[in-house]
């Protein structure tokens, strides 16, 4: 499974200014709003915010993938969102969170939905591919990097 099949320069937002989990949250959800990808906002933020009540997504290292499901997809979407400052996302190490990676399945879509879990987090876990993730400037360098990756 590559995960940039499920993904492109319209999934990212390098600027996000939420200051809290709510806000980034909202944020996130508005990428894929404005994608087209689900057609309300409302649905998806609060089936996000249950899945945030249920345990904390911040998975360490600056990193959180928050996700959930959507009845409105056959396939699943990804977006990333970089937060202009440190955002509480209460990770598991305790640290602020930057990088945000949101993953929405379809309903019935459990086996895709683990496997870019996976895939993300293994992504995540090297520390040179989250510095130069905090360091590009364009959608575009994000994706050269996951290419280069073996995202």
């Amino acid at each position: 499974m590559n995960l940039m099949d499920y993904f492109d320069k319209s999934s990212i937002n390098l600027a996000l200014n939420g200051s809290s989990k709510e806000e980034i949250l909202s944020e996130l959800v508005d990428i894929l709003v404005d994608k087209g990808v689900v057609s309300t906002k409302e649905k998806l933020y609060n089936s996000l915010l249950e899945r945030e009540g249920l345990g904390s997504t911040g998975i360490g290292h600056g990193v959180a993938i928050p996700h959930g499901r959507s009845p409105e997809l056959d396939q699943p979407a990804v977006a990333l969102g970089r937060s202009v400052a440190d955002v509480d996302f209460d990770a598991i190490d305790g640290h602020p969170t930057r990088i945000f990676f949101l993953l929405v399945a379809p309903e019935n879509g459990t086996t895709q939905h683990l496997h870019l879990l996976a895939k993300i987090a293994r992504l995540m876990k090297d520390a040179k591919t989250r510095k130069s993730l905090m360091e590009v400037q364009t959608p575009e360098e994000v994706l050269e990097l996951f290419q280069s990756a073996g995202a």
